[in-house]
This record gives C-alpha cells, structure tokens and sequence, in this order.
C-alpha cells in the first residue's frame, strides 16, 4: 500500500505542534517516511514532541509538505529521483524560516546534512541529529533527566549517523600525472571517523539509573542492523540475519536492552529479538529519555 502524502502528519494531530508549513519556527523537526506512516514507529514522533516541549524548543513539523528526504532512492542508485527530493526539501526548509533542522532518523540526517551539501542543495541552514540535539538541550541545562531508569544498555550506531553521517567536504584540484596517490591539493579522506558517536552516548549516560556498556564492534566499525539501502525490502531474511548476530553481541555485554538512534534499526533489531525469541529489550533513543522526563 502506497502512504497517501495528506496523511504524513496525522500522528500529531492534538499535541499542539506548530506547522512549520504556514508559520515560521526556529527549529524544523523532519520526521522522515518511516515514522511518519508506520503506526508502530510513531511513537518516536510523539516522545520527541514531549521531549522538545519539556524543554519549551520553538519547532514545528511540516507535516504533508515535508517529503522524503530521497535518501533511500540515492542509496539505491536513483540520483535523479534524489535530486528532486532534495530540492523539494530544501524548498521547505527555506520556507520554514528555520535556522536549524533536527532530523529523527539517521537516513534523513544523512542525506540532508551530507548529501545535499554535496550537491550544493543544503544551504547554510543548521542540520542536527535528535540525539545530537537532546544533547545540546541537556547540557544547555533546558532539559534535565530526573527520573531513574534502572536498565543495563548498549548502543547500536546507525551506518547513517556513524560512519555515512560524516560531514561532506568539497574538493577540488588536480591528481598529480604519474602518481596515484597525491592529489594537489592535498585531498581530504572521509574515512567515518567523524560521525555523530559521542552526543547519543553522552545522553544516555546522562540519565539517572543506566548502566552502559560497550559491544565490541563501536562507531565506525559498527556492525550493520541490515536494513540500510533497501535491503530490508528485497532481502528480509538477510536483514533479519544481521540484526540477529547484533543482538547476539549485545547480549553478550550482559545488557538488558539495546539502544539506537534510527527508527530502521529499531524496526529491524525488534524482527531480529522476535525471531530469535530473545528477552533483549530495543528502544530509539528519545524513548529511554522520554522515560527519565
């Protein structure tokens, strides 16, 4: 079944969010495709809106004017399906009057912070994660988490958010005839050093009661939950697959639950704990920080 687009906002009906379509806000809150339609995944919708209203954030959605960010069709080789995507976004954006953008999944941080500044489509607005934001918000001292929540966790990285959510940096310049490694001028490599790791670890760490530990595959080596580039759609039971040995790993750190940062991981990781009929426990970040609000 096809999402009919005059719907993408109906999750927000009676919570009071500003629409971002018709009245200016300081900070826009892209939802992105998933959680926009999948009833299970709109929950992290709804605690981002308590989050962000706790902490009295100026922000609004844009509800059926917000369109796909076009990261799934970039990933999946169509670029000019991408393209389009991206100008109607950035188009928006612009709109909005936003200064910043806060992306829930790691797919649309990906392809509105990296990819449309590679192409020249982003504009000088600010882009930000969630959990890249919630950070700021505690450390700012706007949102305080008082709550204990006594739980064991890890956290998964998100390709899109780890590793793939480095920032894009325009080159340009010339390889040097005969050598094949030097460029001049020198080239920068984005090699995933640079992703968004600390923020989601330092907001867990920072609510009352968690106990967090490690899995041994971390940032830019973190192991994949399969559901990247559509292989969740053509090969699920490949998907299924991975997520399981993650949540094997995670199992393995004595953790009762595992936390990420990206609704396609959450979905996935849950198929794998279904599966597997294991007794580990997913949560999207703002789910574990809703709890401590």
């Amino acid at each position: 079944m096809v999402p009919v687009k005059s719907k993408r906002g109906d999750w927000a009906k009676g919570l009071n969010v500003k629409d971002a379509a018709r009245e200016t806000v300081d900070v826009l809150l892209h939802v992105g495709c998933l959680i926009s339609y999948d009833n299970e995944m709109q929950k992290l919708a709804k605690s981002t809106v308590k989050i962000l209203q706790k902490a009295g954030v100026d922000f609004g959605i844009a509800g059926d004017a917000e369109t796909c960010c076009g990261g799934r069709a970039y990933q999946m080789g169509y670029k000019d399906a991408f393209i389009e995507q991206a100008k109607k976004n950035a188009a928006m954006i612009k709109k909005s009057g936003a200064k910043t953008v806060v992306t829930l999944c790691a797919d649309g941080y990906q392809a509105i912070k990296v990819l449309y500044e590679r192409y020249k489509l982003r504009g000088d607005v600010e882009v930000l994660h969630i959990s890249e934001y919630i950070d700021k918000l505690i450390k700012g001292g706007k949102l305080k988490p008082r709550r204990k929540v006594n739980l064991a966790v890890t956290y998964h990285d998100p390709c899109r958010l780890g590793r793939l959510g480095e920032p894009w940096v325009h080159w340009e310049g010339n390889k040097i005839p005969g050598d094949r490694f030097v460029f001049d001028p020198p080239k920068p490599y984005r090699r995933g050093t640079n992703g968004v790791y600390e923020p989601p670890r330092d907001v867990i760490k920072a609510i009352p009661g968690i106990r967090f530990t490690e899995m041994t595959r971390i940032k830019e080596y973190s192991w994949c939950c399969g559901a990247g580039g559509g292989v969740s759609e053509s090969n699920p039971e490949f998907a299924v697959w991975t997520s399981q040995d993650r949540i094997s790993e995670a199992i393995s750190t004595g953790a009762e639950a595992i936390v990420t940062a990206c609704p396609w991981c959450e979905k996935t990781l849950n198929e794998a704990v279904k599966e597997s009929g294991s007794n580990m426990k997913v949560f999207d970040i703002v789910e574990l920080v809703e709890k401590a609000i």
